[in-house]
């Protein structure tokens, strides 16, 4: 039986994609890969998320904001975690272990969901 893929190398995975996406200069392309959008035509509350990493990455503060205002405060909170957890493995310890413990409580999970989806209202309006 096939052990599955750790969530932390999908995370830093998909972060070096972002990464070589910056670092390539890409421009955005106008195609989309949200389900949502691509079966409704509207956006969803994540749209944008993906261009504001990419910006956030290449240090244009003002088009990731422009993109979604929450990719900054994601991308910090990602990157400080992928280097808390290469701390960890280093010194033997569990990827996430001591990382923040509040993220891992169920309020801090609904505050985050509100969050977005009040930033998506905002958007919308």
């Amino acid at each position: 039986m096939r052990r599955p893929i750790p969530s932390p190398a999908v995370a830093a995975a998909g972060y070096a994609a972002l990464a070589l996406q910056a670092a390539w200069r890409l421009p955005p392309s106008g195609v989309t890969l949200c389900p949502i959008k691509l079966l409704t035509g509207r956006d969803c509350p994540g749209c944008g998320m993906g261009h504001a990493l990419v910006y956030g990455l290449r240090g244009d503060w003002a088009a990731s904001w422009a993109s979604h205002p929450l990719g900054l405060p994601l991308l910090a909170l990602w990157t400080a975690w992928l280097a808390f957890g290469s701390v960890n493995l280093a010194r033997g310890r569990g990827f996430s272990d001591g990382f923040l413990p509040t993220l891992r409580r169920p309020a801090f999970s609904w505050a985050a969901l509100a969050l977005v989806l009040a930033v998506y209202a905002a958007r919308s309006a």
